[in-house]
């Protein structure tokens, strides 16, 4: 289990995995779960990307999609052991049932295919006031504080959350072994948007690990400041 510094080092750590992974399937079909406004993995030209999103402005702006369905993921139905990759970067904690929409993703794969998920870190300070505060608040943050002017509109972030206990690390773990589900990669990282208000704040150094050290304390150890985000990447056997 590891802990990157960056965003940048976390998903190059990722991006290597998944190439090893996949090796010669990769060429095939991917599916954008919740594609967004850009796809997060680089994948050959000849992979066959299906994005998958209920923001049509955001299906439009996402150039690498052979082909966009506009649809809830609930209510999306391809056959089983149609892809060789599903990415789901950060959706599952806007949903109400995220072991649900796992489950779909495990049957949509080929054996032997990946998911990789993107999700916050549940046992992490940033989450938990995401979590207690209200939705106008994560938009004014967004504006404010981290500088995305777009922030709440059509196709931006960021977006309701609802953060439930099924997307956190260990019960993830857990429904992927009741799937055939195996780990394949795990890592952490702090968030960009977080790297941004310590700057702000000037917290950093001796200060930011005092803050980090108090935070475990007074949580029992269930908090980590420095783990705001996780990756993981699970692969289906055979």
């Amino acid at each position: 289990m590891l802990t990157f510094d960056r965003p940048t080092d976390a998903c190059a750590a990722l991006q290597t995995r998944v190439d090893e992974l996949l090796g010669e399937h990769l060429g095939s079909r991917a599916l954008e779960a919740g594609a967004g406004k850009r796809t997060r993995l680089s994948l050959p030209p000849d992979t066959y990307v299906v994005g998958v999103d209920t923001d049509p402005d955001a299906l439009a702006w996402n150039t690498r999609l052979d082909e966009r369905v506009l649809c809830d993921l609930m209510e999306y139905n391809p056959p089983f052991g149609t892809f060789d990759l599903i990415t789901c970067w950060y959706v599952l904690e806007h949903v109400d049932r995220p072991e649900l929409l796992i489950e779909r993703f495990a049957n949509w794969l080929r054996p032997g295919g990946l998911m990789v998920l993107a999700v916050p870190h549940l046992g992490s300070p940033k989450s938990l006031v995401t979590k207690w505060t209200p939705h106008s608040f994560h938009v004014w943050f967004r504006r404010k504080v981290a500088g995305s002017a777009n922030a709440g509109k059509p196709g931006f972030g960021p977006y309701p959350t609802t953060l439930r206990r099924a997307i956190a690390p260990r019960n993830l773990a857990r429904r992927a072994v009741d799937l055939g589900l195996t780990v394949a990669f795990e890592g952490y990282f702090e968030d960009s948007k977080q790297r941004k208000l310590r700057q702000i704040l000037r917290l950093k150094g001796v200060g930011w690990r005092a803050a980090r050290g108090l935070t475990r304390v007074a949580s029992l150890g269930q908090l980590d400041a420095l783990r705001t985000e996780y990756l993981v990447v699970l692969q289906k056997e055979g």
